[in-house]
Order: C-alpha cells, then sequence, then structure tokens
C-alpha cells in the first residue's frame, strides 16, 4: 500500500508541476523569483514550522510581528483550516507601476488554496526584494 501510495504522490506532483509551468511560462524572471520564493517560504509555514518561516521572513515583517505573535497567530489560523490540500498561484502584480525589482520593490502573490475538509480560502503573500537583491515574504494573510 505504501508502494502505491508514494506512485499516486509522485504522479500528483509531476502533473502539478507541468500545470504550473503553463501558467508560469509568460512570467519574468523578477517574477519567477518571487513566486519561487514564495512557495519556499510556504514549506514551513505548511509543516507548522513557525520559527523556520519567520527566520526566512523579510526584516519589514519581523518589524511588525515578534516571534512569538507569529507563532500564536499560525498555530490558531491552521486549527481553522487545517492541512493545505491544494494550492495554486491565480494572480501575480507588482504593488508599483514600474516593475524594476529594485530593492524594495514589492510583488503580491494570490493563492487559491483548499485546506482539509473542503475549506476554501485566498492566501495573499507580499514580496519584497530586499537590499541582497532576494525577494522575501513581507506579509501573508488568508480570507
Amino acid at each position: 500500500m505504501n508502494a502505491r501510495r508514494t506512485f499516486v504522490l509522485a504522479l500528483l506532483l509531476a502533473w502539478c508541476a507541468s500545470a504550473a509551468g503553463v501558467a508560469t511560462a509568460a512570467m519574468t524572471p523578477e517574477e519567477m523569483q518571487a513566486l519561487n520564493a514564495a512557495e519556499r517560504w510556504l514549506v514551513p509555514v505548511d509543516a507548522g514550522s513557525s520559527a523556520n518561516a519567520y527566520a526566512m521572513a523579510a526584516a519589514d515583517f519581523k518589524s511588525m510581528v515578534t516571534r512569538e505573535q507569529w507563532r500564536d497567530g499560525m498555530r490558531d489560523m491552521r486549527k481553522r483550516f487545517g492541512r493545505v490540500v491544494l494550492r495554486k498561484a491565480e494572480k501575480l502584480a507588482y504593488t508599483t507601476p514600474d516593475p524594476k525589482g529594485e530593492p524594495g520593490e514589492k510583488i503580491v502573490i494570490l493563492f487559491d488554496t483548499r485546506f482539509v475538509a473542503n475549506k476554501t480560502a485566498q492566501e495573499e503573500v507580499t514580496l519584497v526584494r530586499e537590499n541582497d537583491r532576494l525577494w522575501r515574504v513581507a506579509g501573508y494573510y488568508i480570507r
């Protein structure tokens, strides 16, 4: 049974990767970097590792919320929503009209997400390009 479950999971991951490739074909390199950063950041969020997600976040994020506030807030939020079943990036937009990818530039990504028990929500992940030219999460909301 475990071998079959592993095989089905591998097929599902391959299908998701191919489907994601279609949606991301027209993205700029900066947009792809931001999307990849958001998806990497969501891994510890989904795993319940709020400390790792906090460590990966932007300085702006850390200035607005303490590690303890983040941990407690995520714990409470995930109690309501449960585990992620499916997440799909739906929209990506710069928050300024001139997307140059300069430090301070922000991108907002909206994910349509399904949680256990068929709960659906929209996750909003705001990323900022910091001085080291890396995209980091500066905001996260579930609606």
